[in-house]
């Protein structure tokens, strides 16, 4: 009975520890997309004028200009770039967060986990607005919306629990070490080159296929590809490991956190 009741005297302590953690990242969330748009005249509404941007300028270049073989390669590219985005915008912002805000985590005690965090939920959040975008233009060319539309929840989440791990690693060891924002920037940029973003899988020949989609990010490309016709979600296989992946990672993310975290204050 003792226990029981020790239990349940600890459990709203519990909830209230989650509520205080989700309540530090909205407002840590909501400080990075105000600090990103200070001094600007147009503010907010630079997440959707970028989109909107994006795709006049790879319309107008690679079905124009370069007139792509591939059919209808501007949706090919879009599809495959939001996903793209995301991951570049959160990897690159994360790696110096601590470094950026040295006199907050020297003074003041916080979850300092919620730093990086708040670089990957905010960086969502510009992601949610580019899908809107791209959904409307789905709207305006007439593609038909099916059930593999519902695959890029799961393709999301494995996206974002891929970048919670990789944020936590790579900002914990930036403040340790920091050639790594270099190395990471030349990573993420020869990255794009072998996923496919500017090209389906398709175009790959078909012996090296089955293993160049074992990248993680090839599986998160071509599964938000899988909605354009002519298209089909990767195997079990490479979702599953690309899953495998996002656990992982995030795992050893946490436990990077927490061995680096405590003598983050002593090296900043």
């Amino acid at each position: 009975m003792a226990a029981e009741a020790t239990v349940e005297r600890d459990r709203p302590a519990g909830r209230a520890r989650w509520r205080q953690w989700y309540e530090l990242l909205a407002i840590m969330t909501v400080a990075q997309l105000k600090a990103r748009y200070r001094r600007s005249l147009l503010g907010f509404l630079w997440s959707l004028i970028m989109p909107l941007f994006q795709i006049v300028v790879i319309g107008f270049v690679f079905q124009g200009l370069l007139q792509h073989r591939i059919p209808n390669y501007t949706m090919v590219f879009l599809t495959a770039l939001v996903p793209w985005i995301y991951f570049n915008d959160a990897m690159l912002a994360s790696c110096p967060v601590y470094l950026r805000f040295r006199d907050v985590v020297k003074k003041i005690y916080f979850p300092r986990w919620a730093l990086p965090m708040s670089i990957v939920t905010s960086s969502f959040v510009h992601f949610l607005l580019s899908v809107v975008i791209l959904f409307a233009v789905f709207v305006a060319v007439r593609v038909r919306f099916t059930p593999a539309f519902w695959a890029l929840i799961p393709v999301t989440l494995i996206l974002t629990a891929m970048l919670a791990g990789l944020s936590l690693i790579f900002s914990a060891l930036h403040t340790y070490y920091q050639d790594v924002e270099y190395v990471l920037t030349a990573l993420t940029r020869m990255l794009f080159f072998v996923t496919p973003v500017m090209y389906p899988t398709a175009q790959i020949p078909e012996q090296y296929r089955f293993w160049y989609l074992f990248n993680p990010l090839a599986a998160v490309c071509e599964g938000f590809r899988s909605v354009l016709p002519g298209y089909e979600l990767p195997s079990a296989v490479h979702m599953l490991s690309a899953a495998g992946f996002a656990v992982v990672t995030l795992l050893v993310g946490v436990v990077v956190y927490r061995r680096m975290s405590a003598q983050l204050p002593e090296v900043l």
